[in-house]
């Protein structure tokens, strides 16, 4: 996985090496490294990405596999010349090197969910420095297929313990492999033996250079989605077998799909869902003899089931580890529930479309190894007594690390649960509900002393003389000024959340009775602690209409709106701005967003609602003081039926308590979204480094 932490030459640097030997003391077998450029920097989708294209790249190289084998673990490199999307060519104006010129460049859908600022970092990143396609003749193949072969002796003299050949997503060796980019007349197009020529003449050139030494393997796309006249599971099959037969050692099975498509990232190279290849994985592993390394969002428990069914020999995972490198060790220690989780947010793979280094919303230590490895478990010089106020993620998260650390911590929860707002975007996001989990987990494990339903008064403060005190009690929420959106059936999404988690009845005005009586039957028989059974119950019944109309298309709303879909509501969402949810990373947001319209989802974007009345919501399209300008479009006023509606702004920092414990004469320190909103990468950092800062 990229993660672009090179200083900008290719050679390995002290944070990409801290950053892969952190993997390897987690206890993974083998890590393959991100795409490394075999003639960097031609070729190079960053200049921030590995290369191997001189032997000047081999010594820090060799640093960098012996720091991981240091910890008993594998290390191959991942050799790829990036082909059409080598961004580094376009922008410094060398030809871009495709294996034929073709009419069709992509559908581009992605363009009307990427905000205006995402495009022009896309754009500063591609630049336009003059680089242009050009068609690769005869020499131009047999030279890079030389280049190949030399990187992987260099690999082998850094010692690597194999290379994997990158033919897949896009890439160079890929696109002769897909008759959309493959339109060649010659030796290397037309059939699909003859597309994969390059991809053989590579793998046979690369174990020459290597005598045999160490393994050489390909990654390869099974489909090529969205793409027309792209890569097809038959032509995958094939190329597999010829790939086998030319000394490959093994298969790794990725997919990808129109780089232009909202969509297609999330089915083909960072799925969205569960183990998304494994049938696909299965039956390549029935037509080969070599082993098959599965992909594609596979959680712990998935990977074992994948193993016994005989769906792949090996099973890779990404994101998974970004989010904890431990996860080997937990596992082989019998400790799965340990594992901090991807919540899938997308987060870490929006940073390289930008050219930024990776990040974490659940791991603040991910990019930043140098300086933060273990830093969360590191003890401190002098324990401390820490009172924190708040049990939503960034108070446990607080809570987690100080007391990983030493310290004696008490942490005050006003509500009869943790979670806070997280209780809530578990439950309408389910990986969310991994994270509430382990965080909870984590209270008991390291012995805070949690009060749950107990207010964090000054007095019961000051009697625990603590020598720290953070603050962590979420955001606030500014009462909506919309014309009726007193109305009995409009709600805002602290009152739904109230009543569907258990934490409180919201206001009685807000909710029907029979979702009060459900809610209070629910607590009553312990099914609101559940956000995995709750989930399920909600399916069952909800407290809401079967129109509804979502007021702010922010993050919140559009993940409510999600929700709902899936509860059988037809939903609408409204909001000023040009896009939904820009706080969502970016590739989420596509997928999200696409999912949403393929359900018959209204999305509605600059548009400012004006008022709500018993049965509908009303609201003006464009620029409410231009419009206002205009007599004619001022009294142009849409409305759309509606009989539950839900406010999904006005949510702001909450400063109260800061203040109030300030005057009482207790320092303190405000986390989360109580210092303004941050969602759950804004909690989990802030909470992180509150509980680093103790000392």
């Amino acid at each position: 996985m990229g993660v672009e932490m090179v200083d900008g030459d290719g050679l390995a640097n002290e944070p990409i090496i801290a950053y892969y030997e952190d993997r390897a003391r987690g206890g993974v077998g083998l890590i393959i490294t991100e795409t490394c450029a075999m003639d960097y920097p031609n070729g190079a989708n960053s200049r921030h990405q590995l290369g191997m294209s001189s032997d000047s790249f081999i010594p820090s190289m060799t640093e960098l596999t012996s720091r991981v084998h240091a910890h008993g673990a594998k290390i191959a490199v991942q050799l790829a010349h990036h082909g059409k999307v080598s961004r580094v060519d376009k922008k410094e104006g060398r030809d871009i090197l495709v294996p034929s010129l073709t009419d069709w460049h992509g559908s581009y859908s992605m363009l009307a969910d990427t905000t205006a600022e995402e495009l022009g970092w896309m754009a500063a990143v591609n630049g336009d420095g003059g680089g242009k396609l050009r068609a690769m003749t005869t020499d131009d193949i047999l030279e890079t297929t030389d280049k190949f072969a030399e990187a992987a002796r260099r690999a082998r003299d850094a010692g690597f313990d194999g290379v994997e050949i990158h033919a897949s997503h896009g890439y160079l060796i890929s696109a002769f492999l897909s008759k959309q980019w493959n339109t060649r007349d010659d030796e290397y197009g037309g059939s699909i033996e003859q597309r994969s020529r390059f991809l053989v003449e590579v793998i046979k050139a690369m174990r020459a250079s290597v005598n045999d030494e160490i393994p050489i393997w390909c990654r390869l796309d099974a489909k090529e989605y969205l793409t027309p006249e792209g890569i097809e599971f038959a032509d995958a099959r094939i190329t597999a077998k010829l790939a086998q037969e030319a000394g490959a050692a093994a298969i790794h099975l990725s997919a990808y799909g129109d780089s232009s498509s909202a969509s297609a990232f999330t089915l083909g190279t960072l799925p969205h869902t569960e183990a998304k290849h494994k049938q696909l994985s299965a039956q390549l592993k029935a037509d080969l003899d070599i082993p098959i390394i599965g992909v594609g969002r596979i959680n712990p428990e998935t990977a074992e089931q994948m193993l016994a069914d005989e769906n792949a020999d090996l099973i890779a995972m990404g994101r998974q580890i970004l989010a904890d490198p431990e996860l080997a060790n937990k596992l082989r220690e019998g400790r799965p529930e340990d594992i901090r989780p991807c919540i899938n947010c997308y987060v870490c793979v929006a940073s390289p479309f930008f050219d930024r280094r990776v990040h974490c919303a659940v791991n603040p230590a991910l990019g930043n190894e140098t300086e933060l490895a273990n830093a969360d478990r590191d003890k401190a010089a002098t324990a401390k007594r820490v009172v924190i106020v708040g049990g939503g993620p960034a108070g446990m998260e607080a809570a987690r690390v100080a007391a990983s650390r030493g310290h004696d911590v008490t942490l005050f929860e006003a509500s009869k649960q943790l979670g806070g707002a997280l209780r809530f975007a578990a439950l309408v996001y389910e990986p969310n509900a991994r994270l509430l989990a382990w965080l909870t987990r984590q209270m008991d494990t390291l012995g805070v002393d949690v009060r749950l339903n107990t207010p964090a008064t000054p007095q019961a403060i000051q009697a625990l003389s603590p020598d720290d005190v953070i603050v962590a009690i979420g955001g606030a929420r500014e009462a909506s000024t919309i014309p009726g959106a007193d109305l009995k059936h409009v709600v805002d999404g602290d009152d739904l959340r109230k009543v569907l988690t258990g934490s409180g009845d919201g206001d009685a005005k807000k909710v029907p009775l029979a979702g009060r009586l459900a809610a209070t039957a629910g607590r009553r028989l312990g099914l609101t602690g559940d956000a995995d059974r709750l989930a399920k119950l909600t399916k069952i019944y909800m407290p809401l209409g079967k129109e509804v109309t979502i007021v702010g298309g922010g993050l919140v709303g559009i993940e409510i709106a999600e929700f709902l879909v899936d509860r059988g509501r037809t939903v609408t969402v409204i909001d000023p701005g040009p896009n939904m949810a820009p706080e969502m990373a970016h590739p989420r947001r596509w997928r999200v967003l696409t999912d949403l319209r393929d359900h018959g989802t209204t999305l509605i974007n600059g548009a400012t609602v004006t008022t709500i009345d018993a049965e509908r919501v009303h609201y003006r399209l464009g620029d409410e003081e231009a419009d206002a300008a205009n007599s004619v479009l001022a009294d142009s006023v849409n409305s759309v039926l509606a009989d539950s509606v839900i406010i999904a702004t006005g949510l702001i920092g909450n400063p109260t308590l800061d203040s109030w414990m300030t005057v009482a004469g207790i320092e303190t320190t405000v986390v989360g979204d109580a210092s303004g909103i941050g969602y759950i990468e804004g909690a989990m950092h802030d909470g992180f480094h509150a509980g680093l800062s103790l000392g």
